[in-house]
């Protein structure tokens, strides 16, 4: 949905996605969706509204029925041409571009999915994992604070750009559900339970083991942009 066009500007695709997102939490959001099935969950949120510390007013189920809506119409759309089509259009504007060496190109394409230079790079900055220093490195996941596909070519092979993770770090990371703060300072999401917080092997005493300056442009449009 993020590629699609669908959205006026960033803000109201993080809006958008923010609901779908604390909705699937409950709800199977997938090809399936109906108009009846839609009009289903958001009468159980309503009735449910005191149960929860998010969406819980009248206004707050009026905006998950239009972010379901949207969710709708996307997926009764030709989705899957559509990203397709993306993701190869942006590889081969990256692979055709003559202003940059073949070397690059190959490196800036690899780097979409944490391999080659940038994952390199990441290895010898952080030496392990950013937060916990685990050192099984095979097991380290390469993540962009900005996410590849709001980077531009510098961007994304830049080493402050991002973080060496363990891999329940690394998809709590990419799916919003935790940020980092000036300092370093692991922070939550509120889309994620009190009671689900050590289950997922996650602490609030957790940093990044260290932090630069550079670290903060892309720490803070993640903070702004990513964080659920």
């Amino acid at each position: 949905m993020i590629d699609s066009n669908m959205f006026k500007n960033s803000k109201t695709c993080h809006d958008y996605v923010s609901r779908l997102r604390y909705v699937s939490h409950f709800f199977r959001l997938d090809k399936t969706l109906t108009k009846e099935k839609a009009d289903e969950i958001i009468e159980s949120l309503r009735l449910s509204m005191n149960q929860r510390d998010r969406y819980n007013t009248p206004k707050g189920i009026r905006d998950i029925g239009s972010g379901l809506k949207k969710f709708l119409d996307y997926v009764q759309s030709d989705y899957r041409k559509i990203i397709g089509d993306t993701v190869l259009a942006e590889e081969n504007d990256i692979l055709n571009d003559n202003s940059i060496s073949i070397t690059e190109r190959n490196s800036i394409v690899k780097s979409r999915i944490g391999q080659g230079t940038f994952r390199n790079d990441l290895i010898a900055f952080w030496h392990g994992c950013s937060v916990t220093q685990c050192h099984t490195i095979p097991l380290l996941m390469a993540s962009h604070i900005k996410p590849w596909r709001k980077s531009d070519n510098m961007q994304r092979l830049d080493v402050y750009n991002g973080l060496l993770l363990t891999p329940n770090l690394d998809k709590l990371f990419d799916r919003g559900y935790i940020s980092f703060d000036k300092r370093g300072k692991i922070i939550f999401s509120s889309a994620i339970p009190t009671s689900d917080i050590s289950a997922l092997a996650i602490s609030p005493d957790m940093r990044l083991t260290k932090i630069l300056e550079q670290h903060q442009k892309y720490l803070e449009f993640h903070r702004n942009y990513c964080l659920l």
